[in-house]
């Protein structure tokens, strides 16, 4: 099966780029990987070759330190493999007790103590190597994730440089205030952003994109229609009409009545003109927003803010700092917090708030771990419904069933269901976790991470491990409670049947089906035919699968632990768990570098939580192991060094933690790091679009020596510290920051943006059109493409409500002219509208309906986007990841019914 899937995927990628290879048209093109050779085997070769540096760059950090973490899986158990294999196999076997099965070649087979010394001393060896490559490991991790800090590329960025402070005093959360303490670290606070609570802004600005979507699709309906209804007509008919109007009886109509917002039923309501309709409404939520945004000041003052320094290590030093004499009180801060990253409700919740929050996650996640076991352990005693039946006796009529009802009963249905069901639980993690005041997505994924482990850790590892034993015992255990231990005991080198099954049905049908992607693949046909908007075509094919770490990561993890677990008491295991973690690795490594992409980057953040799970799964299985040498009278000396083991193993953990905790969140301060800051500085780039590397020597003049126009604008924009954001020069050393135009009082950061669009508008000759984004002006107007990315900059930590335009009400052209009519009279509204790019066929045949085309070289290839929107960071799609969770389950489900 899995080289029906390997074959099948060589022969698809071909077939359909736009889901075997997206990211090598759909991310910019500097992160684009290599092209690959068309033949189905050469190609593996080719990919197995691309440098580590090749490797970052195309895919990031993140995903190349689960690379990695696959490598150590691969280098450890295989040489573990030839070690441990040839010793323990024969000492399990040859002369030993009576097991049956491959319960033959676990330790629960040897009866000659003596001989579980080879037992004792391979554990010692595997949990040294452990210690040692994990050591290794994150050494070098940190030398890759300075290297990223440091990079040019994220040096450029505002996220480099700017802290994140929740829970401020109201005292202390003014601009003087904040730039008074702040300005005390190297180099001095550049500006300073004030979160604010925008009220019912977001939603007005939500709801007007709706309005925009609505719009579109109502018109392109219409232009259908008009087409079929033209063809129909008689061609030499006298009666001429004007092509470009809609005939009434055309137009399209939909229902509205109080509640559409909260329940958008189409069945009853007042029946209105949707053109007409959306028109209105577009236009009314132009003139609200438009007026909210003028007054940003006006809206009540969150108790947080975000400090963005002129050197990167200053943010670094202020997070670590205690900043006030109160307990819990602008604490904790957070660095390295991208604006597209940030979680904008969680603005305003204090820390003591947050530690409630995360108690009662805490708290409801432990109950959904325990909750999920006893499904798991029913479906698994469901798989063994002879023995269930013994205690349960009403369940004896099951056994008189069809032998196919009896087959589905134990098999398909628990599996699916269960599987679906398990498959919530990421779900439910990640809106605990977005409700303990989280303020990155970044770090929601890296809780999820943590959750999700520790509920595969208890229900996959400890539940199944003690379930297969006692469920088969149970009747056993009413007579005599304390038997368990012998139970335990003898089952626990049982149960390997049942991980071995697991490791081999992920190693060769989880990873071989997330290399073919049939789900997706049929969606691509699906998709487009419910596509029928210029819109929606671009955001189905401008989409890349997302990868959640905070479910990939915990799946290997919990492979690593099994790995450890049953490397000594059932070794069979080892060769199918070296063969996942090297299946998984090409796997990954192709989808890392063609399918998948991630909204974040967090520098690798998620390889050191997984190190940590491996030291979990160490001490468990040490911990286990000390059980099997104490339930036998002869292993005393085993036990005693087994006991050892495990102390020296916790006193690693605790040097790990302290050797490396701190370098995995702060920047070390060395003189050379503060020189490169300097230099990076000095450079000029300081902008967040990071692509835009190399710019012209007149433009950075322009930056960094205004002329008097906009000195004089921004005079004018000096405000009271009611303001969003503060500009001031630093008393640290001078950086090329400190030459771009300041003040030493606060400044209006709206203000500031529209006194500087104003220049940029005079530059172009242009006049405001309602919701022109900075990238529209940008891109019209290289002279005014400096002063648009400085507006970047300004507003990286507003909230978006506060300066984004309309949306484009992106049309198709037509050869009726009625999209032009339209757009004349969008126009007279004040409606940002475009037919860029975009256009409906019509082949002039009866009955014809158009069919809507984009320039996908253009708006996709080329990333222009929808004419005149904010480009938006890369759009992904969760379905696979979604698939990835429930065949993960479902794998563990057939394990149980295969064994058991």
């Amino acid at each position: 099966m899995a080289g029906a899937f390997f074959g099948a995927f060589s022969i698809l990628r071909h077939l359909r780029p736009e889901v075997y290879a997206p990211r090598t048209y759909l991310v910019h093109k500097s992160r684009r990987p290599p092209l690959l050779p068309k033949g189905y085997v050469l190609w593996i070769w080719k990919i197995f070759r691309i440098p580590d540096a090749e490797l970052i760059r195309t895919m990031g950090l993140d995903r190349f330190m689960v690379l990695k973490f696959l490598r150590m899986g691969i280098i450890l158990f295989t040489s573990f493999t030839v070690i441990a294999v040839p010793i323990l196999i024969p000492l399990n076997v040859v002369g030993q007790g009576q097991a049956q099965g491959l319960n033959k070649l676990t330790m629960g087979n040897v009866s000659d103590d003596r001989r579980l010394w080879a037992h004792l001393w391979l554990a010692v060896i595997l949990s040294i190597a452990v210690v040692f490559y994990t050591f290794y490991e994150t050494k070098k991790y940190l030398v890759l994730r300075r290297k990223y800090l440091r990079g040019e590329e994220y040096t450029n960025t505002v996220a480099a440089r700017t802290l994140y402070v929740p829970s401020i005093p109201v005292e202390v959360n003014t601009i003087e205030n904040l730039g008074r303490i702040f300005d005390r670290f190297p180099g001095g606070v550049r500006r300073i952003w004030l979160t604010r609570n925008m009220k019912d802004l977001p939603d007005q600005v939500a709801e007007r994109h709706k309005n925009v979507t609505g719009l579109e699709s109502a018109i392109t309906k219409a232009i259908k229609a008009c087409y079929k209804h033209h063809a129909k007509k008689d061609a030499s008919s006298e009666d001429a009409v004007d092509t470009s109007l809609i005939p009434d009886t055309l137009r399209p109509t939909h229902r509205v009545h109080f509640i559409q917002k909260y329940l958008p039923l189409s069945c009853f309501g007042r029946k209105v003109d949707s053109i007409n309709y959306y028109t209105d409404e577009i236009k009314d939520l132009n003139e609200k927003i438009f007026a909210s945004q003028q007054s940003p000041a006006s809206y009540p003052q969150l108790s947080s803010a975000f400090i963005e320094f002129n050197q990167q290590i200053a943010a670094h030093m202020a997070s670590q700092c205690v900043i006030h004499s109160r307990e819990l009180q602008m604490a904790p801060r957070y660095t390295e917090i991208d604006p597209s990253d940030v979680i904008w409700d969680n603005m305003n919740i204090k820390s003591l708030e947050r530690l409630a929050r995360r108690f009662l996650s805490l708290v409801i996640s432990t109950a959904i771990v325990i909750f999920w076991a006893i499904p798991i352990a029913f479906v698994q005693a469901v798989a063994n419904i002879q023995s269930l039946s013994k205690l349960l006796p009403f369940l004896s009529k099951l056994n008189d069933l069809p032998p196919t009802a009896v087959g589905i009963i134990q098999g398909i249905l628990p599996a699916v269901a269960l599987a679906i069901l398990v498959a919530l639980v990421p779900i439910i993690f990640r809106i605990l976790s977005k409700n303990e005041g989280i303020p990155q997505n970044s770090k929601v994924d890296l809780s999820v991470l943590h959750k999700y482990f520790f509920f595969q850790f208890v229900d996959v590892v400890l539940v199944s491990t003690i379930a297969g034993g006692v469920v088969q015992a149970l009747s056993g255990l009413v007579d005599n409670p304390m038997s368990i231990i012998n139970v335990l005991s003898e089952n626990l080198p049982k149960a390997s049947t049942f991980f071995i099954t697991y490791v081999m049905l992920q190693s060769l049908s989880s990873t071989s089906q997330g290399l073919a992607m049939f789900v997706p693949f049929l969606l691509s046909y699906v998709f487009p035919m419910l596509s029928s908007t210029p819109r929606d075509i671009y955001t189905q094919k401008s989409k890349c699968p997302n990868i959640n770490l905070g479910t990939l990561v915990p799946t290997h993890t919990v492979i690593f632990v099994l790995g450890l677990e049953y490397s000594v008491v059932a070794p069979l295991i080892l060769p199918f768990v070296c063969l996942f973690f090297f299946l998984s690795y090409f796997v990954y490594l192709y989808q890392f570098l063609y399918v998948y992409e991630m909204t974040y980057e967090s520098g690798g953040l998620a390889f050191p939580r997984a190190i940590r799970h491996v030291y979990i799964g160490m001490f468990t299985w040490q911990l286990t192991m000390i059980g099997l040498f104490a339930v036998r009278g002869g292993a005393v000396g085993q036990l005693v060094l087994m006991v050892i083991t495990l102390v020296v193993s916790c006193f690693a953990l605790a040097l790990y933690d302290k050797a490396f905790k701190a370098l995995f969140k702060y920047l070390p301060v060395q003189e050379d790091d503060d020189a490169r800051d300097e230099k990076v500085a000095m450079d000029g780039k300081i902008f967040i679009d990071v692509d835009q590397k190399k710019k012209k020597d007149d433009d950075k003049r322009m930056l960094t020596q205004p002329d008097e126009d906009e000195e004089v604008s921004q005079t004018s924009a000096l405000a009271d510290n009611k303001g969003n954001s503060y500009r001031r020069k630093g008393t640290g050393s001078p950086t090329a920051a400190d030459n771009l135009p300041r003040q030493n009082e606060s400044i209006d950061a709206y203000e500031a943006r529209q006194q500087l669009r104003r220049k940029v508008l005079a530059l172009m000759n242009g006049h405001d059109q309602a919701g022109a984004s900075n990238d529209e002006i940008a891109v019209e107007d290289p002279q005014a493409g400096p002063h648009a990315q400085l507006m970047f900059e300004i507003v990286s930590y507003m909230h978006p409500s506060l300066y984004v335009g309309q949306s484009t009400v992106w049309l198709p052209e037509d050869d009726l002219g009625i999209t032009h009519a339209e757009m004349e009279k969008l126009k007279k509204e004040g409606i940002r509208t475009s037919c860029e790019n975009a256009v409906i066929e019509h082949a002039g045949k009866r009955g014809q309906k158009g069919k809507v085309l984009i320039n996908e070289e253009k708006v996709i290839n080329e990333q222009e986007g929808i004419p005149g929107d904010l480009l938006t960071p890369q759009k992904t799609s969760n379905v696979q990841d979604f698939v990835r969770v429930a065949t993960d389950n479902y794998n563990f489900i057939e394990a149980m019914a295969i064994t058991y």
